[in-house]
């Protein structure tokens, strides 16, 4: 249980522009480390402050701890925290610097105190209060109550490898002492066993530097002092020069040994940064379950060198079943299918190396992402012959974390096509069925208040009042079977089922039949024609093109004025091999921000040439028309500004197309 907070002030108040922000300080203890961010999580929420954990890495660090800080720097993210790791020696400095770059309004940390005969070191809130600083402090009490003295660490016992380094450089300091004794003094032959020290750090470590400076010590003093081969000394000058070797050994030995950890260290934690980022790249490429599934799987194969499975429900409420594995002839039995069952129910791991059924081959972990199981990855670690160290353990947490994260994201990405696909088609329906109850019910409209009128009225109906009935009716029926033909060339377009069935036609022809099916409708605005004839014949589906003609022209001729001009031009464009029409009007013109997409379906944009007059299809069928002859189709504003331009692009036959006709 926390104890309570001891709000302390440090340095005077100062008002920040921006957000005020709480700092965190990481100690590298599981425990404490932990009830600190869940402390800071709660103050965070309350306050309304953005939050920050960080740990000063001093390069000191086990395997062991660097574990249980990945695991709390991993429960602050979780917990809506940003993370950083620092690297320096001093804690308390880096921490005062940094809070001050950074402008942190509160920092919080966890209440330590000296341990035991190192009562030189100070707490680290008593230090922050000696540096000062404009941001407030606050001490956490810890979990709960540590002992005084730290444990004793377990000690590893010396290995082959160590006991060579020191033998050899021993040995040879040795050696090379003895050949120079009567060249050099006393003084300069402790400088050779001091350079085997030095070596030692290097290559074995510190403890190999502390064995080789004691040997050293032993032997400077029992070969090279008076007496000879005797560990007493009776000459003072020598005592002196021995216990300063020692002294200096043992520093250097201390300093060049902690530079190798740190060098190690940093080395292995390049080396896990560049297969976490190469992990990452790939599943960032990955596109869907299937691939971030393999991309995970392979990946824990590889590095670990394990056959690994994954494992998902059946079904919704169904068993699990292994959906992929590496090798392929990779199996579980009854109990390790027991086993994972387990562990996707209470959603923790399971099997070897684990609190719960270790005596397995196997080990499964649950991936768990925003209260969800997404699944479950097995590993047979019995197949190596040691069990996973630290750092593996580390790599195998921050893997499976980042597998979740992917699943995840191809979750919602799925989910997200989904409801975009569903309200596509929703607008779709809803754009299509306000076209069938505005462009058909229209035409049928009039052409029953015509039928009714002739039949009900046709005595007191003159010969000219008949005929102009009746040539409404042909009108609006012409129209209707348009808006009809638009919808159905729509549906063909989106399934795919438009055959092109090609033929030798005029462009010339193709304009007067489209001018003629439009007929009553032209009679409100004038038509001037320019440049078709003397064209090369298109090879093209007549039929289509044709439509395509008509759905452009009767746009042109509903947004044109009363006796406006709605003008056709056709020329022959040589360098891109292209026959080019261009069909324009006196409307009010398209803003430029819409050019494009007046080709889309249902759109009518609610002004300009695509205001409320049509069902938003005829440009789109043309679009599709001409696309499927390898043509194209835009919109540009008419000449002088007003209106309209649609330019038609059709390709002209090759030579190899009119030899085979």
């Amino acid at each position: 249980m926390k104890g309570p907070s001891i709000p302390l002030q440090v340095g005077p108040d100062v008002s920040f522009s921006s957000r005020p922000q709480l700092l965190v300080a990481l100690g590298g203890r599981s425990e404490e480390d932990t009830a600190l961010v869940r402390a800071a999580h709660r103050h965070a929420q309350r306050e309304g402050l953005r939050w920050r954990a960080v740990h000063v890495d001093n390069g000191r660090d086990g395997p062991r701890r660097r574990l249980a800080l990945d695991q709390v720097l991993a429960l602050a993210g979780r917990l809506g925290g940003e993370v950083r790791v620092l690297q320096g020696a001093g804690r308390a400095r880096e921490l005062h610097e940094y809070a001050t770059e950074q402008r942190i309004a509160t920092l919080m940390v966890g209440r330590t105190r000296p341990s035991g005969w190192r009562f030189w070191r100070r707490p680290l809130a008593e230090q922050l209060l000696r540096c000062g600083g404009a941001y407030d402090l606050i001490v956490v009490a810890e979990a709960r109550q540590r002992s005084r003295f730290r444990p004793v660490r377990q000690r590893h016992p010396l290995n082959w490898r160590e006991a060579g380094v020191v033998a050899v450089c021993f040995g040879v300091a040795l050696g090379v002492a003895w050949g120079l004794e009567f060249w050099l003094e006393l003084a300069n032959l402790s400088l050779v066993f001091l350079a085997a020290v030095l070596i030692s750090a290097t290559l074995a470590g510190t403890r190999a530097a502390m064995i080789t400076a004691a040997l050293g010590f032993i032997a400077f003093n029992f070969f090279f002092t008076r007496p000879r081969f005797s560990l007493a000394m009776v000459e003072r000058e020598q005592l002196l020069t021995v216990i300063f070797f020692l002294l200096v050994a043992v520093v250097v030995g201390q300093l060049a040994g902690s530079g190798r950890q740190r060098l190690v260290a940093l080395r292995g934690s390049r080396e896990q940064t560049h297969r976490l980022l190469t992990f990452s790249r790939a599943l960032s490429v990955a596109t869907d379950r299937e691939q971030v599934r393999d991309v995970g799987l392979a990946t824990l194969e590889r590095w670990l060198g394990v056959p690994v499975v994954f494992l998902d429900e059946e079904g919704e409420g169904g068993g699990l079943t292994v959906r992929s594995a590496i090798p392929a002839n990779a199996r579980l039995d009854v109990t390790e299918e027991a086993a994972a069952t387990w562990s996707w129910q209470h959603r923790k791991p399971s099997g070897a190396d684990t609190s719960t059924q270790t005596s397995l081959r196997w080990r499964f972990i649950p991936l768990v992402e925003q209260e969800r199981m997404l699944g479950i990855v097995g590993l047979e670690l019995a197949v190596r012959e040691r069990p996973l160290d630290p750092d593996q353990e580390t790599l195998v947490t921050t893997l499976t974390r980042q597998l979740a994260m992917a699943l995840e994201r191809t979750r919602l990405v799925t989910e997200l096509g989904a409801v975009r696909l569903s309200e596509e088609n929703e607008r779709l329906r809803s754009a299509l069925l306000s076209s069938v109850s505005h462009d058909l019910r229209t035409p049928l409209a009039s052409i029953i208040g015509s039928a009714s009128s002739l039949r009900d009225l046709e005595p007191q109906l003159s010969p000219a009042d008949r005929h102009e009935l009746l040539d409404g009716i042909l009108a609006e029926s012409e129209r209707l079977n348009r808006y009809i033909q638009n919808l159905l060339d729509m549906t063909r377009l989106g399934h795919g089922d438009l055959k092109i069935e090609r033929d030798w036609v005029s462009l010339d022809d193709l304009i007067t039949a489209a001018l003629k099916r439009l007929g009553v409708s032209l009679e409100a605005v004038y038509v001037e024609r320019e440049g078709a004839e003397g064209l090369p014949l298109l090879y093209v589906h007549p039929a289509l093109i044709e439509q395509a003609l008509v759905n452009v022209l009767d746009n042109a001729v509903r947004f044109s004025p009363p006796s406006g001009r709605v003008g056709i031009q056709a020329n022959l464009d040589a360098a891109s091999e292209r026959l080019e029409i261009r069909v324009t009007d006196e409307g009010p013109g398209i803003p430029p921000g819409q050019r494009e997409a007046v080709f889309d379906m249902f759109f009518t944009g609610g002004e300009g040439d695509r205001g409320r007059h049509g069902s938003g299809l005829g440009l789109a069928i043309c679009r599709g028309m001409l696309g499927a002859h390898g043509g194209s189709v835009e919109a540009e504003p008419g000449p002088g500004g007003q209106g309209t331009t649609i330019v038609m692009r059709l390709p002209l036959a090759r030579p190899e197309e009119r030899e085979s006709d």
